[in-house]
C-alpha cells in the first residue's frame, strides 16, 4: 500500500509549477476583408505544435484565411514531445517567429525575456477584439504575467474535467443515493464493496478506484479544500497545500478508507487504461474523470452488462460543509507575439486570431470545408471524410496554430450523446461553476523553489504517505510542518512567490 500512498501525493503535494464553415462568424472583425488593392500580403509566421504528422501550409482552410485579410500564414509544426527544446534553442538564439505557442510564460527563459520586452504586451488591444475579449476573465488571469496579458489563450474548459462517476444501477439496487457528504461517500464505497452490488453472491467488488497520476491523485485532497497546491490565508498570504489545516481531514478520511479495503489497492500503479477496465468491467462503483466520460464508460459497460449506467456528480461536500472542485487553467499555453513585430503586423495577427476564435472557423481550420473534409450533424458532432483526413486536416494538427473559441461544455459533451444525457451534464458543469476553486498561485515558479523543490517534495509526500499509512502520527506532522515554517530557504521561497503573486494581481 505503501506504493500507491507515496505516487498518490506526488502531483498534490508539488510546490509551485503547475472546437471549430466558411461563413464569417458573428463577431468576426471584417476591417480587412480581402486583398487592398495590389498591397503585398502580410506574412505572419507561427510556430506551433502537432501530435500528429504536420499538415502543409497549402490547406484551403488557410487559403481562405489568407484570402480575407491579405496574408500569408506560415506554420511550422514541432512534435509535441521536442516542442520545448525547440522553442528553448530559438529563444536563446533570439531567432523566434512572430507568433509562437509558449506552454508556461514563467519558466525562468521566457519569464526573463519578457521583462526584457521580448513580447507585445496585449492587455490594452484585446478588447477591441470581441471573440478574444469574449474569453472569461479567469482565464486572463490564470496566464497573466505580473498582471499583464502577453499572449492570447489556447483556451480550455475551466470545469467539468472533475467529476464523481457513479455506477447508478447499483445505488438503485441497494436502495442509496448520490453522496453528498464524506460520511455518505464512506457508506456507499463501503456498501459497493461488501454488500454484492452485481449480484453475483461473491466477494469481487470495490467501492471506488482512481487513476495514479498527479492530476487525478490531486483531487483525493482537492475534494476535501487542500489540493491546489496553494491557497491564500486570512492574512492574504499565499501558503503552499500542506500547510492548509484541511490537509488533516483528508489524510484522515483516506487513512479510514485504506484501512477499511473498499478502494482499489495499489491505485498509482494502474495504467489510465487499466483504471478505466476496473468500472467498465463492472469491477468498482465510483471513481474520479471528466464529466462525459459517464456516457464514455457506461457504452464500454454495457456491452458486458446492458442494465448499467454510469453517472458523473459533483463531489460530497467536505468536512466543512462546501463542495470543493479544482478549476482548471482554462488555457493550454499563450500564442505570444513578437515585440520585433510592428504595431500595425501585431494589429493584423489579433485580427487573425479574432476572426478564429469562434466556432464555425474553428471547424474550417480543424476540419476543413464542409460537406467536402468534414459533415456535422443536427446535433453538432463532426465526422471527418477520408478526404479530409487524407489532407492533414484534425484538431491535433492543422489546429493547433489556433487559439479556438470557449466552449465550457467541453468536457461535458461526446457525439451520441441523447439529448437528455447532455443536458444534465450542462447542468452539472454549470453547478461545478458555482464551486471551483482556482489555484491562486497558478503557473509561479520562484528561483529557490527550482533549486530546492525536489527535495522538498521528496519529505512532503513521505510525511503524508507515512501519516496515512499510520507510520507517523499527525504530532509528528505538526512538527514537520512548523519545521518548513522554521527553514530560512523555505521562508525565503515563500517570500518570492508572494511577491510574484502579488506582481501577477497586480492592477494594470
Amino acid at each position: 500500500m505503501n506504493r500507491w500512498l507515496k505516487r498518490m501525493y506526488l502531483g498534490a503535494a508539488s510546490a509551485v509549477v503547475l472546437l471549430a464553415g466558411c461563413s464569417s462568424p458573428q463577431g468576426a472583425n471584417n476591417s480587412s476583408g480581402g486583398a487592398a488593392g495590389n498591397q503585398e500580403p502580410t506574412e505572419i509566421n507561427i510556430l506551433t505544435t502537432t501530435y500528429n504528422s504536420a499538415p502543409g501550409n497549402d490547406l484551403d482552410s488557410l487559403k481562405q484565411i489568407n484570402e480575407k485579410f491579405n496574408v500569408k500564414i506560415n506554420v511550422t509544426y514541432v512534435p509535441a514531445n521536442n516542442y520545448q527544446d525547440k522553442l528553448n534553442v530559438m529563444l536563446a538564439s533570439g531567432d523566434l517567429p512572430d507568433v509562437s505557442l509558449v506552454w508556461d510564460i514563467n519558466t525562468q527563459a521566457f519569464a526573463n525575456a519578457a521583462n526584457q520586452g521580448a513580447f507585445w504586451d496585449l492587455t490594452p488591444y484585446i478588447k477591441d477584439y470581441p471573440n478574444l475579449a469574449a474569453y472569461p476573465e479567469q482565464i486572463y488571469k490564470n496566464v497573466s504575467f505580473k498582471g499583464k496579458t502577453m499572449g492570447i489563450p489556447r483556451v480550455r474548459p475551466i470545469d467539468g474535467h472533475q467529476s464523481l462517476l457513479i455506477r447508478q444501477d447499483w445505488l438503485d439496487k441497494l436502495g442509496l443515493k448520490a453522496p453528498t457528504t464524506m460520511d455518505e461517500f464512506y457508506q456507499v464505497m463501503e456498501a459497493f464493496t461488501k454488500n454484492d452490488p452485481d449480484g453475483n453472491g461473491k466477494n469481487d467488488t470495490y467501492g471506488f478506484v482512481g487513476q495514479g497520476t498527479p492530476t487525478l491523485s490531486n483531487y483525493f485532497l482537492s475534494m476535501f479544500g487542500a489540493g491546489l497546491q496553494h491557497y491564500v490565508d486570512e492574512n492574504g498570504q499565499v501558503q503552499p497545500s500542506f500547510f492548509n489545516p484541511k490537509i488533516k481531514d483528508a489524510m484522515a478520511f483516506w487513512n479510514k478508507v485504506n484501512k477499511a479495503g473498499i478502494m482499489v489497492p495499489d491505485l498509482p500503479l494502474l495504467q489510465t487504461s487499466q483504471t478505466r477496465d476496473f468500472m467498465t468491467q463492472g469491477k468498482v462503483g465510483m471513481g474520479f474523470s471528466n464529466v462525459y466520460d459517464g456516457h464514455l464508460y457506461s457504452d464500454d459497460l454495457k456491452k458486458v452488462n446492458p442494465n448499467a449506467i454510469i453517472k458523473p456528480y459533483l463531489f460530497p461536500a467536505a468536512p466543512d460543509g462546501k463542495v470543493y472542485m479544482e478549476a482548471a487553467p482554462g488555457s493550454f499555453g499563450i500564442f505570444m507575439i513578437n515585440k520585433k513585430v510592428s504595431e500595425q503586423k501585431m494589429k493584423k495577427i489579433l485580427e487573425v486570431y479574432n476572426y478564429t476564435a469562434t466556432r464555425e472557423t474553428y471547424n474550417l481550420v480543424a476540419y476543413g470545408i464542409k460537406g467536402v473534409d468534414y459533415n456535422e450533424n443536427e446535433a453538432g458532432d463532426i465526422t471527418q471524410t477520408d478526404e479530409g483526413k487524407k489532407k492533414g486536416y484534425a484538431f491535433d494538427t492543422s489546429a493547433q496554430w489556433v487559439s479556438s473559441y470557449y466552449d465550457k461544455y467541453v468536457k461535458a459533451d461526446l457525439p451520441g450523446m441523447t439529448p437528455e444525457t447532455k443536458a444534465y451534464n450542462h447542468k452539472l458543469v454549470d453547478t461545478i461553476s458555482t464551486v471551483s476553486v482556482p489555484n491562486p498561485a497558478l503557473g509561479l515558479v520562484t528561483p529557490t523553489a527550482l533549486e530546492k523543490s525536489a527535495d522538498w517534495n521528496k519529505k512532503i509526500n513521505d510525511m503524508i504517505t507515512n501519516v496515512i499509512i499510520g507510520k507517523n502520527s499527525f504530532e509528528d506532522f505538526d512538527k514537520f510542518v512548523q519545521n518548513f515554517k522554521d527553514d530560512p530557504s523555505y521562508q525565503k521561497h515563500l517570500k518570492e512567490l508572494n511577491d510574484l503573486y502579488k506582481e501577477k494581481t497586480a492592477k494594470k
